[in-house]
């Protein structure tokens, strides 16, 4: 339609903008921005949050990466802070960035990152320009649902069938038996120490727990003093009841009345080949819990 005609029309010309321009245009936005920052910024009410937040994104991701215009990046995007147990589900072929923090990113199979800025990666503008879906608006947060099976357990199901993700808490002087789902699963250890198995088990280690093997018990011994966190990631078993959903790609309908289609890029009109449907725009920081998406 118009609008993401219009939007699109705006990006490609901030990407393919003359250097030399937008360089200039950035400093003078810097100036600005650090004037209202100061003893001459207004009272918080008196401004739009959205401008307050994003004035600030764009200062800090200026310090990070001097002289990069994607720094005004954020102009374009949603800017988020995402709270301890809450996600949201992005499709393909949509921008973000992370900013800072820590965060656990599961995406399904791909062989390709398409860069748009604050990188000094190569940057595909042509491809980038072209592969976005200019859909506007901000995401469904999610905080996930308690698994049918055990309340020890937290599932975050996307509605699209290469995966989803489990959250496991096991408390001090608790034990969590978790039954083989029956498909290939990764394992990584969030926070506290416990034994899987009988062994010993540390945060930051990562398990591969193959579809033919028994089931998992874990445990954490009673001196320790918080619980252990485990996050399961797998092939999607619950897409019949996904608890994040893109409410405008679905027409408006409520998570467990909408017909989920098989792959997320049908929907978005894009029959890309399957090697290619998680081309990202992205920042190269790992680990962070403030993000900006598509903006309204």
């Amino acid at each position: 339609n118009a609008q993401k005609e219009a939007l699109q029309k705006l990006f490609a010309s901030f990407m393919t903008c003359d250097p030399k321009i937008s360089s200039e245009q950035l400093k003078l936005l810097l100036v600005r921005l650090q004037a209202e920052q100061s003893q001459l910024h207004p009272h918080p009410h008196d401004e739009p949050a959205w401008e307050r937040k994003c004035a600030r994104a764009v200062l800090r991701l200026a310090q990070q990466f001097p002289d990069d215009p994607g720094a005004m990046a954020p102009l374009f995007l949603n800017y988020l802070l995402i709270a301890p147990g809450e996600s949201f589900f992005m499709a393909a072929n949509e921008p973000h960035a992370y900013v800072a923090g820590e965060i656990i990113e599961c995406m399904a199979c791909s062989d390709n990152v398409v860069r748009a800025g604050l990188t000094p990666k190569f940057k595909d503008v042509d491809n980038l320009v072209n592969m976005l879906t200019y859909s506007m608006g901000g995401p469904s947060i999610d905080a996930g649902a308690y698994s049918a099976e055990s309340t020890d357990v937290i599932r975050y199901t996307p509605p699209c069938p290469e995966f989803e993700v489990m959250i496991l808490h096991i408390d001090p002087g608790h034990k969590l038996t978790y039954k083989n789902p029956k498909i290939p699963s990764v394992l990584i250890i969030l926070e506290g120490s416990g034994h899987l198995d009988g062994k010993l088990c540390r945060p930051g280690r990562s398990y591969y727990w193959p579809a033919d093997a028994d089931d998992l018990e874990f445990t954490v011994d009673s001196s320790r003093r918080g619980p252990m966190k485990v996050a399961m990631a797998h092939k999607n078993r619950h897409l019949h009841r996904p608890t994040a959903v893109n409410r405008d790609d679905f027409g408006g309908a409520s998570s467990h009345r909408v017909s989920v289609p098989a792959s997320p890029m049908p929907y978005l009109g894009m029959n890309t080949p399957a090697s290619n449907q998680n081309r990202r725009f992205a920042r190269d920081f790992e680990g962070d819990h403030q993000a900006n998406i598509p903006e309204l």
